[in-house]
Parts: structure tokens; sequence; C-alpha cells
């Protein structure tokens, strides 16, 4: 019975302690932010940190007590203007960023450094209890300016290169024509000072030169004459369903049957044939 009641009496206090544990005040504490602490290559535009706390702070008293409450720091050490913002739709989300309207530049490949006061309260009251730091350092931009330089000359020559073997590949596909020499006018006056003929003798010998030149021509087109498009006197011969109407046909509607020609060709022939018997 003694053990049972030992045993009663340690169940009933861990019960108690677990309560007490249940419902005890959550602290007030920064859960994360961006970017994080210690991170290098971070953006010059719009240059400012994104910060997660574990309550709200958008009431009217806690954002007037807040206000003084963070300081962005130069490698210098000095301060640089900044704005705050407390989201009234987000819990414990406040936007801490530099303020450009003030003239101010973030600097190429430096560091800044957020400082959160330990007096910074929540909607309810409590205090974060300590400083918190938060330290960054913006991205290189002449490092970034040569990486990009060296990507654009690598990938321009790239096309270059291909191109230029697209270009030797047409070249060996296509056969390569002939230079042939172009037929420079005749004239009268070079010739004569080239032979050293008069002017008559040479244009004489030119025009017998044009005239064999054109009995030459003349010759070749006597062999090879054009082909004349083949005439197709009777039609009927060649299509199904066409026949040789040797006169008109009928004026009447009602003749113009297949039957009415057929019998109207018939007569024609037997016609035809009593007349060669006649002259016979």
């Amino acid at each position: 019975m003694k053990k049972i009641s030992l045993i009663a009496i340690l169940m009933s206090i861990m019960i108690m302690a677990a309560s007490a544990f249940c419902f005890a005040e959550e602290g007030f504490d920064l859960v994360s932010s961006y970017p994080e602490d210690g991170q290098t290559n971070t953006s010059m535009e719009n240059l400012g940190v994104k910060l997660a706390f574990s309550s709200a702070m958008d009431s009217k008293e806690a954002t007037a007590a807040n206000a003084d409450k963070f300081a962005i720091y130069d490698e210098d050490g000095k301060t640089i203007p900044i704005k705050v913002l407390f989201s009234d739709k987000e819990d414990g989300l406040v936007l801490v960023l530099a303020d450009t309207d003030e003239g101010f530049v973030a600097k190429n490949n430096s560091e800044y450094r957020l400082v959160i006061s330990g007096d910074l309260v929540d909607n309810e009251g409590k205090t974060l209890g300590a400083d918190k730091t938060v330290t960054f350092k913006t991205y290189n931009q002449r490092v970034n300016n040569m990486v990009n330089m060296a990507m654009m000359f690598v990938m321009f020559g790239g096309i270059m290169v291909l191109s230029l073997r697209q270009n030797n590949e047409k070249e060996e596909d296509e056969p390569k024509a002939k230079d042939e020499p172009k037929e420079q006018a005749f004239n009268p006056y070079r010739e004569a000072k080239r032979t050293g003929k008069s002017i008559e003798e040479v244009k004489a010998e030119q025009a017998k030169k044009e005239a064999k030149e054109a009995k030459k021509k003349a010759r070749k087109a006597k062999k090879t004459p054009e082909q004349q498009p083949q005439k197709i006197d009777n039609c009927a011969e060649i299509l199904n369903n066409v026949y040789h109407v040797h006169a008109p046909a009928p004026v009447n509607k009602e003749d113009r049957s297949i039957e009415a020609l057929k019998a109207y060709r018939k007569a024609e022939k037997n016609s035809s044939k009593t007349k060669s018997t006649k002259k016979k």
C-alpha cells in the first residue's frame, strides 16, 4: 500500500509540473532574419533586413516605443538613414530598410551591421532582453561585371565558331562554279593598234567572223528543230464516253440522248455507204 501511495504522489507531482510548463508565458525573441547573420553577396538595391519575431509589435504603443530601437552601421561605424516598417498583416514581421530618399547609396563589397536594441517591446509589453546583431555584406560588383563580360565573350565566340563552321560546310557541299571569262565588246581601234592593221581591215575581218558564227548558229538550229505539240484529231479514239460527231446535234432536246445519237450515227454511216456504192 505504501508503494502505491508513493507512485500516486509522484504522478500527481509530474502532472502539476507539466501543466505549469504548458501555461508558462512564452518569451519574446528574434526568430529569423533575411539576410542571415554573416551572409555575403547580398543585393545593393533596396538594402535592408527582413526580421521575424515571435510576437506582434503593430500596436500604436509598441510602434511608438520601438521607433528608435533599430540601427544600421556601415564599415566605418557610421549610422545610415533607415525606415522601419511594422506589418499589421503578419504578426512579428518588421522591415528595416535603408532610406534612399535621404541620399543613401549602398557601397560595393561593403559590410553592414544591423543592431536591435534589447529594449524592443511587443504588443503585450514583453522586452527582447538583449541586443541582437545581424551582419551582412553586399556583393562585389566588379567581380560580377568581369564574370558577365567573360560569359558574353565565350557566348559570342561560340556563335562565331559555329557560324564559320556552317559556312565552310555549305561551301564544301555546293559545287564550285568555274570562272568563265567574260566576252569583251569589240573595239576596232584597240584591235588595229594591237595588230598594226588599218581600222577598215579590222572591221572587215570582224564582220566575216560574225557572219561565220551566225551560219554556225543557223546550222545548229536546223539540226535540233523545236518539238511541236502533238495535235489530236479524233479524241473519241483515246477518251472513253467521247463520241466523234460528224454533223451538228439535233435541235430537239429529246433527240439528244445517247440512244438517239447512236441511231443518228448509224443512219449517217448507212447513207455514206449508199453514196459510195452509187458512185461505183
